[in-house]
């Protein structure tokens, strides 16, 4: 099976797009409307341009063929000339960039970049379980940083793969161990900048071929699988 994905820069992005907003669908111009804040409303544009460009891609055809609905969870739903096409869409943004994973399964896409300093032992504390705070509080900055957003991305793009929003009751009691590309449910790529993430908790057994629309990170992906353990390992 296969999935597409892609990283872009919201700017360009909305460069490409058209500069009226007709090629929204109706539920996307509502919720359009009901955005105040110029950067939500950029990056929602940006990111239901970028899925547009994804889906044609990957199926064929051209961008302005796709609407963008929700589902019951409220995930992204994919229609062609306004038929569903079964196709699973993740869409993701942390300051001006944005990620889009499209795939024939649920799929989620988490990405954040490294734009100021955080709290991180605060925000362990209050998502994880006590054995993995103390993992973070024992290693230098550049590695509590690597380690916690490797997990923080993984768990928020398996949360939107998931459709359920992350529970905290599981984020205390499970986690993710390293896992070859034949047994990962879940991947992560070292950015410039930042971190990504790719779930896909319910793919079958077997070898992800990961297509990139546009350049790749330079950085290979760590394969990782959803546990029972509470640590990301070294």
């Amino acid at each position: 099976m296969g999935v597409l994905l892609g990283v872009n820069d919201i700017d360009a992005v909305l460069e490409r797009l058209p500069s009226t907003e007709t090629w929204l669908g109706s539920d996307e111009r509502a919720r359009l409307a009901a955005m105040t804040h110029p950067l939500r409303r950029a990056q929602f544009l940006a990111g239901h341009g970028y899925a547009r460009e994804l889906l044609a891609e990957m199926e064929g055809g051209r961008a302005g063929d796709w609407t963008l609905e929700r589902n019951a969870h409220g995930a992204p739903l994919a229609l062609r000339r306004g038929r569903p096409t079964g196709l699973h869409l993740s869409l993701a943004h942390s300051g001006g960039q944005l990620a889009a994973a499209v795939a024939a399964v649920p799929v989620g896409v988490d990405i954040e970049r490294a734009l100021r300093q955080r709290d991180l032992l605060g925000l362990a504390s209050a998502l994880y379980a006590p054995a993995f705070v103390q993992v973070l509080a024992a290693e230098d900055d550049l590695a509590r940083r690597q380690r916690f957003f490797q997990r923080w991305t993984l768990d928020e793009a398996r949360a939107k793969a998931l459709g359920t929003g992350l529970q905290p009751k599981a984020l205390r009691e499970h986690g993710w161990d390293r896992a070859a590309d034949v047994a990962a449910d879940g991947w992560t790529w070292n950015l410039a900048d930042g971190w990504l993430a790719l779930s896909l908790p319910e793919r079958e057994r077997g070898r992800i071929l990961t297509h990139w629309s546009g350049p790749a990170p330079e950085a290979a992906a760590f394969g990782w699988r959803w546990s029972g353990g509470v640590l990301v390992p070294e």
